[in-house]
């Protein structure tokens, strides 16, 4: 027993002592956004308005929040791509204080979206909710002047219970389709920012808290910028 111990030992020894002496292969990190097939991470914020179901009437709703963003993307055709992404994040910012407090509830996102020259004519919406500009950029990073415009589908997926509950949260989860239209543009260091803007009808409730008001959200418009990597 003791033989076979000294022996295991020894095996283990030689072999990371032999693992030392290999050379170690770094892990690339991703150096930007994908210019072709490949995943990107990234970091965002949003804000949504509308009106809700089963409430005073006239009752609105205005929120904003902070994600997390990972996803694929890939190119087809001739200057078309497609991507499939999804987000998780905090909503409602402000929590139930002045100012920024990081107390929100959750918010999930899942999008689909295929982007082509033509897709530059196609907005489902008008005139009445539009991409919102480019944010502020630092200084010596330009942006390139051909965004790429894409449409996209979507499922959100929001805890409402701070809002419209009155219990922990979990207890009222609100759950939105969603169709919109964006801009991917590509900045001087290899950042996009995706600028969108989509619209969600009213939203089907699932409420799995006893004694909860099971309040719904009406027809309302998102807008977000991202920034991915």
């Amino acid at each position: 027993m003791k033989g076979l111990l000294s022996l295991a030992i020894s095996l283990a020894l030689g072999s990371a002592a032999f693992a030392a002496d290999l050379p170690v292969k770094a892990v690339p990190l991703p150096s930007g956004y994908p210019v072709g097939c490949g995943y990107y991470f990234g970091a965002g914020t949003a804000g949504s308005a509308g009106a809700v179901n089963g409430a005073a009437v006239g009752t609105q709703i205005v929120q904003g929040e902070l994600d997390a963003v990972i996803g694929y993307t890939c190119p087809f055709a001739t200057n078309a791509f497609w991507f499939a992404e999804a987000s998780a994040g905090i909503n409602n910012l402000n929590g139930s204080v002045n100012g920024l407090a990081l107390s929100g509830p959750a918010v999930l996102r899942e999008r689909v979206g295929v982007g082509s020259p033509i897709s530059s004519v196609f907005n489902p919406f008008g005139t009445s909710l539009s991409v919102p500009s480019l944010p502020l950029l630092p200084n010596g990073v330009t942006a390139n002047p051909l965004a790429q415009p894409y449409a996209f589908v979507g499922l959100e997926e929001q805890d409402m219970t701070p809002q419209l509950g009155n219990g922990h949260s979990g207890q009222v989860w609100v759950l939105s389709a969603m169709v919109g239209v964006g801009l991917l543009t590509r900045l001087s260091n290899n950042v996009v920012v995706d600028t969108w803007a989509g619209y969600e009808p009213r939203s089907q409730t699932f409420c799995p808290g006893n004694g909860i008001a099971c309040a719904s959200l009406g027809n309302r418009g998102v807008a977000g910028v991202t920034f991915k990597y």
